[in-house]
């Protein structure tokens, strides 16, 4: 269970990271906004992306299914806060879901590892090995 609940905290502080860097700091949107976005989609991403889809597709599977969840997530609680959007607002989408989407590339090989005990090499033994 403390496996389960490490890879949680770690997803929370990346997303919380990327967020409040790209839709805080960047596009200066609200607080609250950028809370909201962490507080709804890392626990989505985690349970949908993280403990179902990642066991049964594998890494390249559940990034591919990350990404529209990512993306269409950002775009619906965005439109869910009363947020005017405009075009920057899908550029910014889709910067935090090109970067999340390599994060969680890197993140899967975690879980894959540690949580679910899978005997894969790491990220710097498949580089070692290119």
């Amino acid at each position: 269970m403390m496996k389960y609940g490490k890879a949680f905290v770690i997803k929370i502080l990346r997303f919380a990271l990327n967020l409040f860097l790209f839709v805080g700091i960047v596009f200066n949107e609200p607080f609250r906004v950028a809370l909201t976005l962490v507080l709804v989609l890392a626990p989505v991403t985690f349970l949908l992306g993280d403990m179902l889809i990642l066991p049964k597709l594998g890494n390249v599977g559940a990034v591919l299914l990350d990404a529209p969840l990512i993306f269409g997530g950002i775009l619906a609680l965005h439109v869910m806060l009363g947020v005017h959007l405009t075009y920057g607002h899908f550029f910014l989408f889709s910067l935090i879901t090109v970067a999340l989407c390599i994060e969680e590339f890197m993140y899967h090989n975690y879980i894959e590892r540690k949580v679910f005990g899978k005997d894969i090499p790491s990220l710097s033994e498949m580089i070692n090995n290119l």
